[in-house]
């Protein structure tokens, strides 16, 4: 089963998982965002890359509002800011946005009042920000003293 159906221990906001082990599971969970191939560009593996260990980070699985939740937190609570949408520019990135279902979507949008001021107020309480590029510093570090160290609190915590 994916993401979207159960919770995974990278989810728990005391997981003692390393980054490194809880992007394995991550992948393990759903092995087709694995996007190693040679089809990305550079930029659209860094994007992916990044927006991955932001899915690990602030423990959000697949579902939409988690996805909603990692955008938002990609913007407000990581060192990449505003030019993280430069990504969601990539034709890569937009061929899986038109593959989404517009049920998922729709209750999403419903879903989205609580979750942006609840995200807006998780990042912006954050004592520092999540590196967008450089993160791979922290593979070795427990998410829970990543999390205590940067002041990010899990999307289910």
């Amino acid at each position: 089963m994916g993401l979207s159906g159960m919770r995974h221990r990278f989810q728990s906001a005391h997981s003692t998982q390393t980054l490194a082990e809880g992007l394995a599971e991550y992948f393990e969970a759903n092995p087709a965002l694995k996007r190693d191939g040679d089809l990305l560009s550079p930029e659209a593996k860094q994007f992916f890359r990044s927006h991955d260990a932001v899915h690990v980070v602030y423990g959000c699985g697949t579902t939409m509002p988690d996805e909603a939740v990692v955008k938002l937190s990609s913007l407000l609570g990581t060192t990449g800011g505003l030019a993280v949408l430069r990504g969601y520019t990539h034709h890569e990135t937009l061929d899986i946005y038109t593959r989404l279902p517009l049920g998922s979507t729709l209750l999403a949008l419903l879903a989205s009042p609580y979750l942006i001021v609840r995200t807006l107020w998780r990042c912006a309480r954050q004592t520092r920000r999540w590196p967008w590029v450089g993160y791979e510093a922290f593979l070795n570090v427990p998410l829970r003293e990543l999390r205590a160290a940067f002041g990010i609190r899990v999307a289910h915590g």
